[in-house]
């Protein structure tokens, strides 16, 4: 047990599956050995003064322990999103720590100019560009990604000449279980195409929705799904389907997640071909979305408008499609495939060989395996 290394981890596990299969690996090896500090744990929540003041005090307690296994842990592990102060960055820096941070996005890009709920120039925009930059300036180790997404948030922030080591490992999922693809495999005549994901512009969702009124003119037979998280921020997405008198071929459900496996199980069951990224925006026109891998580990063939960082790993007509991003040229493109089953099975295929090599959960451990023991960088 002296002889393994120490980890601590910072950030959260529940919204990520890549912090989960980091996790998987760190409590099966024999190397490392980890502590975790959940905040949720003290949250105070309860009416009663008695409890609400044990809480506090344990809180504080748990707040000094946690300090402590910082300060003598080998390795500081900031998963992806994670939140670290600083002034723990700081003394991790001071102390010769190994510092690896998963730099998955970037706050200031994201709520800047993704999100747009942070005007450029403000208090709050230097704020966030900041602690970006100094995750880049104090960490000993970067993970992207991909190169793609590596360029894009080391130019916004400031950071391309970065001396820090940077490493880039793909998004990663595990395998769930092979779609039907009823259409496909000539099961059913109905097309069913789905999207998921959340309703942030990055996405291009509103342009998907209106591929489906070129659909609906071209009298393809096809129901669309589009699986959300919010219901009040697809209230402007169903608007525009009712504008569009779509109703009957677009169902909006914010009901199924992959965390109770009821989304896998209506994509498994039902989905034939599912839409990437669409966005307008210099970020999405870098960046790879979750729900492609997703997808591939699905057996789902994916649409798609090219990216930089898609571009490094696919290729059109082999594992993705890929069109222009325009509701025209997508619906076109749908018809397209649509009449040609063998190479929509084909590009099926393709797309899981390629999410086994380098989007799977043992590629993603090989790739971790080489940053934790420091074996090469890009």
């Amino acid at each position: 047990m002296l002889n393994r290394k120490r980890v601590f981890l910072v950030g959260k596990f529940m919204d990520s599956s890549r912090s989960r299969l980091l996790l998987d690996y760190i409590t099966s090896s024999d190397i490392y050995s980890f502590t975790y500090d959940d905040t949720r744990f003290f949250k105070i929540n309860n009416k009663n003064i008695i409890n609400k003041i044990f809480l506090l005090i344990f809180s504080i307690i748990n707040k000094i322990s946690s300090f402590l296994k910082f300060l003598i842990s080998d390795i500081i592990f900031i998963l992806p999103m994670g939140n670290i102060d600083s002034f723990r960055l700081k003394i991790a820096n001071k102390m010769g720590k190994r510092i690896i941070s998963e730099f998955y996005i970037s706050k200031y890009d994201t709520h800047v100019y993704d999100k747009k709920r942070v005007k450029e120039n403000t208090k709050k925009a230097f704020k966030l560009k900041r602690f970006d930059q100094n995750i880049v300036d104090y960490s000993t180790d970067l993970i992207f990604l991909n190169n793609s997404e590596k360029n894009y948030y080391l130019s916004v922030i400031d950071r391309l000449d970065t001396k820090t080591n940077t490493y880039t490992i793909p998004l990663a999922t595990e395998f769930k279980q092979k779609a039907f693809l009823n259409y496909v495999n000539s099961e059913k005549e109905k097309l069913i195409l789905c999207w998921w994901g959340s309703y942030i512009p990055l996405h291009g969702l509103d342009k998907i929705i209106q591929s489906a009124k070129y659909l609906k003119e071209l009298n393809l037979n096809f129901k669309f799904y589009i699986f959300g998280r919010s219901d009040s921020r697809a209230v402007k997405h169903q608007k525009k389907i009712d504008d569009l008198f779509l109703n009957d071929v677009i169902e909006i459900d914010n009901t199924k997640s992959f965390s109770d496996k009821s989304l896998d199980k209506f994509l498994i069951e039902n989905c034939d071909i599912s839409f990437g990224i669409f966005g307008n925006s210099e970020k999405a026109k870098v960046v790879m979305p979750n729900k492609i891998v997703e997808a591939l580990s699905l057996y789902i063939p994916v649409i798609s408008q090219k990216t930089e960082a898609l571009d490094e790993y696919f290729i059109d007509n082999k594992n993705i499609f890929f069109c222009e991003s325009n509701p025209k040229s997508l619906a076109n493109k749908i018809v397209e495939v649509s009449k040609d089953k063998i190479k929509l099975k084909n590009v099926s295929e393709n797309g899981f060989k390629l999410y086994e090599e380098r989007f799977s959960k043992e590629a993603y451990i090989k790739d971790l395996k080489k940053v934790l023991e420091n074996k090469g960088r890009d």
